[in-house]
């Protein structure tokens, strides 16, 4: 018994047998090709011209875009952003959500959509579809202006929107940087002031506690005290030195001098008078006598006994002898009475000096201990009055700022406002040509639809093809 096997074979084409089949399928793919091209046609005819406002906006690089630290040492010449840097996150913040809901908010639909139907929020919803559909914003790299563009159907309307989303933007910009620092500096300027007026108490109480007003300036005093009394100690010490020696030279002179001296003495020369007497005898003797009378002979022997005696030299001598206190001695013992209170005057004021370096000694001690302290509490009242100098400074500059950005002193400026464009754009040829190639994209699909689903051999290249045997003859299909 023979057994035979049945089984479903798609039938294989070639190239030709394709093209062969779609030309069979031809009327059905026009008839496709036409309702799809009028359908399409008539809904590009349907649409309405678009209009483009444009507008353009400068952002330079302000102090926004500049670092500053918040704390410490400010750097006030920061590496700024490059241009196209700045231009892009302008750009950004022009493009915002937030933006384009305050431009609703500010106009209302209607002036976006026109008059229509729908509740408030779908309408708001809508508006907000179509601004975010028409609105354009674009930036050029290394360029520090920004391109802005609405598309509508209506130019009045294009130009309008357009206006109010710059105007929308400089507001957003102003409430994005605006300033929010200053609350923050204030209260750190208030915290550094209240630990500033705890620092001031504490190192009043330091210098109360240790006698001092001004720690640099008694440690300053001090030194140059101690200085000039060091000085003086040596000058005095000098000095004293000097008055012992003198005192101690005129008290060996003292000693060397008598206290008494002769101050008059009568000498005795009644030998010599009575020479003299004799002679004058003699001579009026020989106005009587001759040379070699006696007379004469015994007034010669006497007047050479006398001379002999003188000429023994024991014939004058003191007769009366006067004394009294030597005025070299008494100059001498002034001189040392003198000498010898200035020594002890300068031994005494030497004993002051030396106790007064022993106390300033002690004192530059107790200042040098104090030091460490002092330089602890003295330098946190210097970072403290820094640091409220610097926040109190801080804080006006950012209120400064604050008030010149909300007053339009910043960094954009709208170079030129949105106008109402003259010439509208219309899509309806490039949309009429995308139709026409869907259209016959769509008839093909269809024709080669029906090709590759029909069932059985259509063609003899596809038989043989198919079942891998040469066809030799092709009978016409009888009628049903």
């Amino acid at each position: 018994m023979r057994t035979t096997a049945y089984t479903t074979v798609r039938p294989r084409y070639g190239f030709f047998d394709v093209v062969g089949l779609l030309f069979r399928e031809l009327v059905l793919m026009i008839v496709i090709f036409l309702a799809v091209f009028a359908i399409g046609a008539a809904a590009v005819l349907m649409l309405q011209k678009s209009y483009t406002a444009t507008a353009s906006v400068y952002a330079g690089v302000g102090q926004e875009y500049v670092y500053q630290p918040r704390v410490g040492v400010t750097d006030r010449s920061g590496q700024p952003l490059e241009a196209d840097a700045v231009a892009q996150s302008e750009a950004a913040i022009l493009g915002s959500l937030e933006v384009k809901r305050r431009t609703v908010d500010a106009l209302g639909p209607d002036a976006i959509l026109g008059p229509g139907r729908g509740t408030a929020g779908e309408r708001k919803t809508a508006a907000l579809k179509a601004l975010d559909a028409g609105l354009g914003v674009g930036v050029t790299p290394g360029s520090a202006i920004i391109s802005v563009s609405f598309q509508s159907n209506d130019p009045q309307r294009a130009a309008k929107v357009l206006n109010a989303v710059v105007d929308q933007y400089l507001i957003q910009r102003r409430a994005v940087f605006r300033d929010r620092a200053s609350p923050a500096f204030a209260a750190q300027r208030l915290a550094f002031e209240n630990e500033l007026a705890q620092a001031d108490d504490a190192y009043e109480a330091f210098l109360q506690s240790n006698n001092l007003g001004d720690f640099a300036t008694a440690k300053a005093t001090l030194a140059a005290t101690y200085q000039t009394v060091f000085t003086e100690t040596l000058s005095v010490r000098a000095q004293l030195n000097q008055a012992s020696q003198r005192l101690a030279t005129l008290e060996a002179q003292l000693a060397q001098q008598p206290a008494e001296v002769v101050l008059q003495q009568d000498l005795n020369i009644s030998a010599q008078d009575q020479i003299l007497q004799l002679r004058t005898e003699r001579e009026n003797l020989l106005s009587r006598y001759t040379e070699d009378a006696q007379p004469i002979r015994d007034i010669d022997e006497r007047i050479a006994a006398l001379q002999a005696f003188v000429a023994t030299g024991t014939a004058v001598g003191a007769k009366e002898v006067r004394t009294g206190p030597s005025t070299i001695f008494t100059e001498i013992e002034t001189a040392r009475i003198n000498a010898a209170a200035d020594r002890d005057a300068l031994a005494a004021r030497l004993s002051v000096l030396e106790g007064q370096l022993n106390q300033l000694r002690s004192r530059q001690a107790e200042l040098t201990r104090l030091e460490s302290t002092n330089a602890t509490l003295a330098g946190n009242r210097e970072n403290l009055t820094a640091a409220v100098r610097e926040f109190q400074q801080r804080e006006s500059q950012s209120r400064a700022d604050s008030a010149l950005v909300a007053a339009g002193a910043d960094n954009v400026t709208v170079i030129e406002r949105a106008e109402a464009p003259t010439r509208g754009k219309s899509l309806k040829a490039p949309l009429l040509a995308a139709v026409f190639l869907f259209a016959g994209f769509t008839a093909l699909c269809i024709g080669l639809l029906r090709v590759f689903t029909r069932r059985g051999f259509v063609t003899p290249a596809s038989t043989g093809r198919t079942l891998d045997m040469p066809v030799l003859a092709v009978a016409p299909m009888k009628g049903r």
